[in-house]
């Protein structure tokens, strides 16, 4: 569930093709994705086309004048390299995305519980077995693999991150993701069973979903709280690594060169500049493609 609403957010902030191509499309995209995990019929489909056209005339005009405004900030705190970020500084943007994570939440899970209460025990069964199958592979990949090649696959994916936003990085800068690596505590098997847990706590709501009158309520209430599901232990990890995280960008800030700071200064100013031109009436979202399937389902 987190990470079908969360696919809105990334596909706007990492997508190659860039917010401005990918942001008016999600009516469709979105659609395309949930059918991974769970087979809609006609009635549900037209439901989550309406609903999510709702969420995003919401989104777009309301939210992403929020992310331009966050980026241009950010950017003039970046901008003098005799004022690095601090440590605070960076606390507060990761409370300011857990901030429009949680309101994104709050619009997008009414919207998901009606929709999952239309769903049948067979197409629930599906959806249950297809997010069991993820919770396998991720399994493989992160969990069932030594700690060897867990920490080069977290250099690696830390490294091409750092490069989309920096350009290449110095031997220096090589040197501290390194070290950073090395101080993070693996996360994974934690994750698995955190994921475990969550999905038991939809099950036991979606079974009751025809029966109980607090059904989207509860829903709306767990997909906005799910860091309460993780375990003490699990919490203290992600503790730990974000204070290891944030201290490897407030090092890599310090280490930037003028060539790479003029091009994260642009790639945030390209990115602020994208979320304000989409900034958009309710109209301005429905691509002319839509019109298009429309009539000819009319036909």
């Amino acid at each position: 569930m987190k990470k079908f609403i969360f696919t809105i957010c990334l596909l706007l902030v990492v997508s190659g093709c860039g917010p401005r191509l990918i942001y008016p499309h999600l009516d469709w995209l979105i659609p395309f994705y949930v059918d991974d995990y769970i087979s809609l019929n006609r009635e549900q489909s037209s439901l989550l086309e309406k609903r999510l056209l709702q969420v995003l005339d919401w989104h777009c005009r309301t939210q992403l004048p929020v992310y331009a405004q966050s980026l241009r900030e950010l950017a003039k705190v970046l901008d003098d390299p005799r004022q690095p970020v601090s440590y605070e500084r960076l606390q507060y943007y990761s409370n300011q995305f857990i901030t429009h994570w949680r309101e994104l939440s709050k619009q997008i899970g009414p919207e998901m519980a009606d929709l999952l209460a239309t769903a049948s025990d067979e197409q629930l069964a599906e959806l249950f077995h297809n997010i069991e199958k993820r919770n396998t592979k991720f399994k493989t990949k992160y969990v069932d693999i030594s700690l060897e090649e867990l920490e080069e696959k977290r250099k690696k994916r830390l490294t091409k991150d750092l490069k989309q936003w920096i350009s290449r990085l110095t031997p220096e800068q090589m040197q501290a993701v390194s070290d950073w690596s090395d101080q993070i505590k693996p996360l994974a098997a934690d994750g698995l069973k955190n994921r475990e847990s969550v999905l038991a706590e939809f099950q036991n709501l979606l079974i009751n979903r025809r029966h109980d009158p607090d059904f989207k309520e509860a829903f709306v209430a767990l997909l906005v709280d799910l860091d309460q599901m993780r375990t003490p232990d699990f919490q203290k990890k992600i503790d730990y690594n974000t204070d290891v995280t944030f201290k490897l960008i407030m090092k890599i800030d310090r280490s930037l060169n003028n060539t790479q700071r003029a091009y994260l200064l642009k790639h945030i100013d390209t990115l602020a500049a994208d979320f304000e031109k989409l900034s958009c009436d309710p109209v301005q979202i429905k691509p002319k493609h839509h019109e298009e399937k429309e009539t000819l389902d009319l036909k």
